[in-house]
């Protein structure tokens, strides 16, 4: 049950393709043992838990501190796929996988079991409730995954398929603040499973960017 609410219907999170899905399977089975849920639940009709799947992009400092939007990223890192059971359940599995790439296997790179899987499960199933979706239904959009992995930071990136719509950025991690904001060193908060437009968020980020890329490699998680 791919955990996109149906309706609105202006979110698409297309999988890849049917043979590469294939290919996934018999990489996951070998990765992680048989009768894993990762094994058995890349869209197949079969599996009945909840389940879903997005291209990640990966930012440096850099595109975040120069950029006035985000069309120059148009290359996904690798794909993440997430399984899981009903709602209430405390654990789901996830694993990144390789990008698509025509001539090239399909291959599993690390598989993620824990209860931050299935938290991430949840906010995908908020995205259909976004105002800024549900009351939108002519704005579609294509879900991704926005990593700045410097911010220890990712979002879910709504890729807007009209030039003039903006794009939209909803923040759901890696480290939050235990009062519903998402830590990216910068006093400026940024709420978690909350939808900024793209330009606002870079703003957002810019300054702690900035910050990170002066103090080096050698400075930890920001606070």
């Amino acid at each position: 049950m791919n955990v996109i609410d149906p309706k609105p219907k202006n979110l698409t999170a297309e999988p890849p393709s049917d043979e590469w899905t294939k290919q996934l399977r018999s990489s996951a089975a070998a990765f992680a043992g048989p009768g894993h849920p990762l094994a058995s639940c890349f869209y197949a009709d079969s599996w009945k838990g909840r389940q879903a799947s997005h291209p990640i992009y990966s930012v440096g400092l850099h595109t975040i501190i120069d950029a006035k939007d985000l069309t120059s990223v148009n290359k996904p890192f690798c794909w993440r796929f997430l399984a899981g059971g009903h709602r209430e359940m405390a654990m789901a599995a996830g694993c990144l996988t390789t990008h698509e790439v025509h001539g090239l296997p399909a291959k599993v790179m690390a598989v993620l079991p824990g209860k931050e899987m299935k938290e991430v499960l949840d906010s995908v199933e908020q995205l259909s409730k976004l105002p800024e979706v549900k009351d939108n239904p002519s704005d579609k959009y294509d879900v991704r995954v926005l990593r700045i992995p410097a911010l220890y930071m990712e979002a879910f990136w709504l890729k807007s398929e009209s030039p003039q719509k903006e794009d939209l950025i909803v923040p759901y991690g890696l480290l939050l603040n235990g009062n519903g904001g998402v830590k990216f060193g910068t006093q400026r908060p940024l709420r978690k499973d909350h939808a900024y437009l793209v330009t606002r968020f870079l703003d957002t980020i810019r300054d702690a960017a900035q910050k990170r890329l002066a103090a080096g490699s050698s400075m930890g998680p920001p606070g």
